[in-house]
């Protein structure tokens, strides 16, 4: 049986454990997430820009292309007319959208990417691995009191 000044730190640690290190390391796993998500959809952007422009081979006179696209999430979708489909806006970032031509567009996207990677994904895993070293951390005091208390 634990003593008294024993179960009260198994609980506290039991406590932070659950409702501190728990959620920090689920929202770490999110944004990492989110960011893996950023990194494919403008992975999958470069990819359509590229069959666009391979399609026009550079023509001066570019015809409009007929396609479909997302407006609300991937749940609704809606028939679109590119009229002009040698510049595009491509979101940069806190809610701006520039202009580009297809080819600063593709430069942007794969300087983006790399960014994405580089910088930001890596930050965010090493933060999930941090917080998530000190969940096992945590765990390990844990069953060494209640190793303490057997003794």
């Amino acid at each position: 049986m634990m003593s008294d000044p024993l179960q009260s730190k198994v609980a506290e640690y039991s406590s932070f454990i659950t409702n501190t290190l728990q959620p920090k390391l689920q929202l770490a796993v999110n944004d990492r997430e989110e960011t893996e998500k950023e990194i494919l959809e403008y992975a999958q952007l470069r990819n359509k820009l590229q069959l666009i422009e391979t399609q026009s081979d550079g023509a001066a006179d570019a015809k409009p292309i007929n396609t479909i696209i997302d407006i609300s999430h991937q749940t609704i979708y809606c028939n679109a007319t590119i009229s002009n489909p040698r510049t595009v806006y491509v979101h940069t970032g806190f809610g701006f959208h520039v202009e580009f031509t297809i080819e600063e567009a593709i430069a942007f996207i794969d300087k983006r990417i790399m960014f994405l990677q580089n910088d930001v994904l890596k930050h965010r895993v090493e933060v999930a691995m941090g917080i998530a070293g000190d969940v096992e951390k945590a765990i390990e005091l844990l069953e060494e009191f209640k190793e303490a208390d057997e003794d």
